[in-house]
């Protein structure tokens, strides 16, 4: 369902993006040769599937405790071995040598909070439009077209905005519209949206995409030209980072929230009721089995239950978001940032 949605969202999107980005790039660049060390990118890899699995086992409790610490104790031992070799390699895969900058540390924070953040939020209101709404795919992707419409208008602003007021100013500012708007959609009512609801969604995906490219300009303007390749890479590396911890890190806590607030009735047996436990999907999955008076019963308690949890997902990553624009706020005050200048 969440996968279809997204398909609807962004292919028009792409169609429009990829021929203009093959027009206007240049088709002769100035590259300097690299190294691929597979090895090192492997351990990273590796590394990380090592991390978010052993989070996601500890959370869901689905696996004893020594399996999830030993898993968690490799995960992280191979990433402080990968960011050891990229510290003394003389050409490292990832510079992390420019964590020194305090921009480029707001700039990795806030691409990785902002993309997280916008592909959570994607898949919560889609499970929330179609599990809880009845809303199929399409109607659900066009239902969060606000998000993406606005997004596409958040780059050309965001850059003319911190020419004219300063990075700073714009990019908290941006951080503190996501999550005063995140705060209000966790409140809405999507059974009767008005004209505030897709308000909202509006405002929340370009305040977003605001963000990620003020993090886009505080990565690339606090280093020299020479290290822009370097910086760029973080810079992606963030961008992906942020949107598989985002979505891993948003289904943890949304199965893990959803099995604190489902309420099943007390005359489902134990088994069904612990599979029930475990998702809204999980719930359908097992009412389908049910008589039609217990099934209800089942598909009403996961109903209240998701919509509990979505309020609470929505909240927590809005206070995320606004303490994020207040460390942002400081750590962007300890250097200058060129901004580009709009032509």
């Amino acid at each position: 369902f969440w996968w279809g949605s997204v398909f609807l969202i962004n292919v028009p999107v792409m169609l429009v993006v990829a021929p203009t980005v093959y027009a206007l790039l240049p088709r002769r660049e100035v590259v300097t040769p690299a190294q691929w060390n597979l090895g090192q990118a492997l351990m990273f890899i590796i590394g990380l599937i090592a991390v978010v699995y052993a989070l996601k086992t500890a959370m869901n409790a689905q696996q004893a405790w020594w399996h999830t610490g030993l898993v968690l104790a490799l995960g992280l031992a191979l990433l402080v071995g990968f960011a050891r070799l990229q510290l003394r390699s003389p050409r490292p895969m990832l510079e992390l040598s420019l964590f020194q900058h305090p921009a480029i540390v707001a700039g990795m924070l806030m691409a990785l909070v902002v993309s997280g953040s916008l592909a959570g939020v994607e898949l919560t209101l889609a499970q929330e439009l179609q599990y809880v709404l009845g809303k199929t795919p399409l109607q659900a992707g066009l239902f969060m077209i606000p998000i993406m419409a606005a997004a596409a208008l958040g780059g050309p602003v965001a850059g003319y905005l911190s020419q004219r007021y300063g990075l700073r100013r714009v990019a908290c500012t941006s951080l503190g519209c996501s999550a005063l708007a995140l705060a209000y959609l966790s409140r809405a009512d999507f059974h009767d949206p008005g004209l505030l609801v897709p308000l909202a969604l509006a405002v929340l995906g370009l305040a977003l995409s605001i963000g990620l490219t003020a993090s886009s300009i505080a990565i690339m303007g606090a280093v020299e030209a020479r290290q822009g390749g370097a910086a760029g890479a973080l810079e992606a590396t963030s961008y992906e980072l942020g949107t598989g911890l985002g979505i891993t890190l948003f289904g943890v806590f949304m199965a893990s929230v959803y099995r604190r607030s489902v309420a099943l009735p007390a005359s489902l047996e134990s088994d069904l009721a612990a599979q029930a436990g475990h998702s809204i999907s999980d719930s359908i999955v097992v009412a389908q089995g049910l008589e039609a008076d217990t099934a209800e019963a089942v598909l009403a308690a996961a109903r209240d239950a998701f919509s509990t949890t979505h309020s609470t997902l929505l909240m927590s990553a809005a206070v995320i978001i606004a303490l994020l624009a207040l460390g942002v706020y400081v750590m962007l005050g300890y250097t200058r940032i060129k901004v580009p200048a709009q032509e």
